[in-house]
């Protein structure tokens, strides 16, 4: 596992509170949100609160990023386009994240969260995020 990821998570309060970890699978990163009861945004139907997915996919994305960047740069989401594509359950959360274009201040990334099957997506999301400090 890359340094820069492990330490992002060790050193990060919302990596606690959503129960964050990765494993490297066949060369990629595979994110997971383990589920918690603070996490439920509707009781009624059990579901996974959307800021607890939006904010699993934004850690998802940045953690991705410092691993390629093999850096600890500042990194500070610019803005996110989140679609929810299905329902969720009152379980874990995987993910799987995509950098599309990486300039030198700026990326583009997508990140995808699936329960059930990668191929049934709960949530997508799209990414823009400055690398480094603003000048």
């Amino acid at each position: 596992m890359n340094a820069h990821i492990t330490k992002m998570i060790a050193n990060t309060a919302i990596a606690r509170w959503l129960g964050f970890s990765v494993e490297e699978i066949d060369g990629n990163n595979i994110y997971q949100l383990a589920f918690d009861e603070q996490h439920i945004g509707n009781p009624a139907i059990r579901a996974l609160h959307g800021g607890a997915i939006a904010a699993f996919l934004e850690f998802a994305a940045q953690c991705e990023l410092v691993g390629k960047l093999d850096t600890d740069e500042v990194l500070t989401t610019v803005n996110i386009d989140i679609n929810y594509l299905a329902s969720s359950r009152a379980q874990d959360m995987k993910g799987r994240v995509t950098i599309l274009r990486l300039g030198r201040r700026i990326a583009f990334v997508e990140a995808i969260g699936w329960q059930v099957s990668e191929d049934r997506p709960v949530a997508k999301a799209s990414f823009r995020i400055r690398i480094g400090k603003e000048k």
